[in-house]
């Protein structure tokens, strides 16, 4: 068994978006349309779907998904996959601590590819074992994947209040893949040993209408089939290959150029202070230099009154600057002179030391603007080599290699599309030799396959049973499991035939119940269970109340007891539950809890699963 521990979302230039879980119980809740169900989206397609199904404006920026594991015993487990398709990459190690490149796998393998997949990778992490199941009625086989346990373990908020079985879940050819997947879960014995059998007798009129159907299907086919190569596999696999490749070199450049616009932006943020300060300084320095000019003066005239007097008889007819005298007749200053001479030398003194100090003011100040100017230098020079750095790695190789993935992606989808076809032209031919063999040749009657284990079946929906009392459920609770529409009948009432809300609590229960009982008989299980919104469409109705629209008619206390059971989950196991109602809060406490609280998101609270909002998002 596995479990998950963390999800991240990444992309150039852009916050990471991530969360993370932890053994026991997990809820997720928020408002609509703050990407919820993204994280759904996220895990089917890190389990190998072949597209990321749900794309919406805050997520365009990003364009890479890592998932985080732990096994039983604590061992780390890293997918990556890209956003845009392809191949993963493996690390035994945290998303913190991923470094170099990983193992190449392939999302799912085609034909009889013996790549590195999914499940490869996964199984042995999880102490499980590869298996085969029987895929049709006559008893052909294919190997177990983790795509055949989703419907029991990984429940979008569709099918949680779909009518459809939650063991074979979406409409497809893997049905019976599934149901039997489901039986390996209840008796951990597989179909290797099956031998495969004819196909019944089919009326030939039918047998011919069908043929006709796939002649009408071969021909566009056969008009655009081109020649088959031996290794288009390989091929495929070897682009894919240097697609992750190339993602890495792309990726690397991107986190150099980010390192060098923030190197930039801080020499020029340097480079703004020192200019900054040399402007301040020059302004200081000019009034000092002012000052000192005043000084000079100040002397000039001092030394002037003080050693000078005698020459005051040659001045024009003015008033005496010292007694205001008129200086036209005799004028003797008497015994001024020796006081104002004293007078003036002192006063010189106190200037001279000022001027001193103001000396060594403006050497202060030359010396920081040599400083500064130094330190603007120094900041110029490294924005020159950061730009002709971010100039180099933006070359020509850099816009080739660009080019290249165009081309490597416009070569995937070539070579997918031609293997799609060549795959369905020989399916289908193959399948118009079957059916005029069948209208030809007598056939046997059907197979009758042994039926799902009866003592295991009745363990299970003891399982669920208790899961059903645990949350409270009004009634005797007695359920039953129907072999023919692969569901659980509650009480004499099918499943099905209750209302979506109701519904989505079942479905949750059976899950729920299946991971208990793999869990206690040892069974073959991931050993985590996702499940998306199972109380959204419930409602709150007595069962004694009038009939819901919806068919709802349970007990306004199974909620409250649900969150409550979530506080129990062991932490040999997991359980995520994603919501648009926040659970009370004694449980946020009790469990790991992530709330979205959309725009109406408060200082300290998230506003959903990206952390930047669109606008386009309503």
């Amino acid at each position: 068994m596995f479990q998950l521990r963390k999800v991240v979302v990444r992309g150039p230039g852009m916050p990471d978006a991530s969360l993370e879980f932890v053994a026991g119980g997990n809820i997720l809740a928020g408002l609509s349309d703050t990407g919820k169900s993204y994280l759904v989206h996220c895990l089917d397609y890190i389990f190998g779907a072949d597209k990321l199904e749900k794309r919406f404006p805050e997520s365009e920026p990003y364009d890479q998904l890592y998932v985080q594991f732990a096994n039983a015993v604590g061992s780390p487990l890293t997918l990556y996959r890209p956003l845009s398709g392809g191949s993963l990459l493996a690390y035994n190690s945290t998303i913190d601590d991923v470094a170099g490149r990983g193992d190449v796998i392939v999302h799912r393998r085609f034909g009889k590819s013996i790549a590195k997949d999914i499940t490869s990778v996964l199984f042995p992490f999880a102490h499980l074992s590869e298996a085969q199941l029987r895929k049709n009625s006559r008893g052909e086989t294919q190997r177990l994947t983790m795509r055949h346990w989703m419907p029991e373990t990984l429940v979008d908020e569709v099918a949680v209040i779909d009518e459809r079985s939650p063991v074979r879940g979406r409409p497809g050819y893997d049905l019976t893949a599934n149901e039997r997947a489901f039986a390996y879960m209840l008796a951990g014995r597989d179909d290797a040993a099956v031998v495969s059998a004819e196909r019944n007798d089919v009326i030939a009129a039918r047998l011919q209408a069908k043929i006709s159907v796939v002649d009408r299907l071969l021909k566009p086919l056969q008009d655009r089939a081109t020649p088959a190569s031996e290794d288009t596999e390989d091929s495929i696999e070897r682009v894919e290959t240097a697609i992750t490749e190339l993602s890495a070199v792309l990726e690397d450049h991107a986190q150099t150029h980010g390192q060098y616009q923030d190197q930039r932006r801080t020499a020029l943020e340097d480079l703004q202070k020192a200019e900054s300060q040399i402007i301040a300084l020059d302004e200081l320095l000019a009034r000092y230099r002012l000052l000192e000019a005043r000084y000079t003066s100040d002397l000039d005239r001092l030394d002037f009154i003080a050693e000078g007097s005698h020459y005051l008889d040659g001045l024009q007819t003015v008033s005496c600057p010292l007694c205001e005298q008129p200086m036209t007749g005799p004028h003797d200053h008497g015994a001024v002179d020796a006081t104002l001479q004293e007078a003036a030398r002192a006063e010189a003194a106190k200037i001279l030391s000022l001027r001193a100090d103001l000396t060594g003011a403006i050497e202060n100040v030359e010396a920081r603007q040599r400083f500064q100017s130094d330190r603007a230098e120094s900041s110029r020079t490294l924005v020159r080599e950061i730009d002709e750095a971010v100039a180099a790695l933006m070359t020509p190789t850099l816009r080739g290699t660009e080019a290249r993935m165009r081309q490597l992606i416009e070569r995937r989808v070539t070579l997918e599309t031609a293997r799609s076809d060549r795959d369905q032209l020989e399916t289908l031919t193959a399948l118009r030799s079957e059916l005029e063999r069948d209208s030809r040749t007598p056939r046997t009657s059907a197979t009758d396959w042994e039926p799902l284990p009866g003592k295991a079946l009745d363990d299970l929906c003891t399982e669920i049973e208790a899961v059903l009392v645990d949350w409270g459920w009004p009634g005797k609770g007695k359920v039953t499991f129907n072999q023919e529409t692969y569901d659980i009948v509650i009480d004499g009432q099918p499943r099905q035939s209750h209302g979506k809300g109701v519904r989505g609590v079942l479905y949750s229960a059976f899950s729920i119940g299946l991971l208990n009982f793999c869990r206690a008989n040892q069974r073959p299980h991931p050993g985590m269970v996702v499940i998306d919104s199972p109380l959204t469409a419930f409602s709150k109705r007595k069962r004694n109340a009038a009939a819901a629209p919806d068919g709802a008619g349970v007990d306004p206390g199974v909620e409250a007891r649900f969150w409550a059971s979530l506080t129990r989950v062991p932490p040999d196991i997991q359980i995520i539950v994603v919501e648009n109602k926040a659970p009370p809060d004694d449980v946020a406490a009790a469990v790991k809890f992530t709330w979205f609280a959309g725009e109406f998101a408060e200082d300290g609270e998230r506003y959903g699963f990206f952390p930047v909002r669109s606008d386009a998002s309503g």
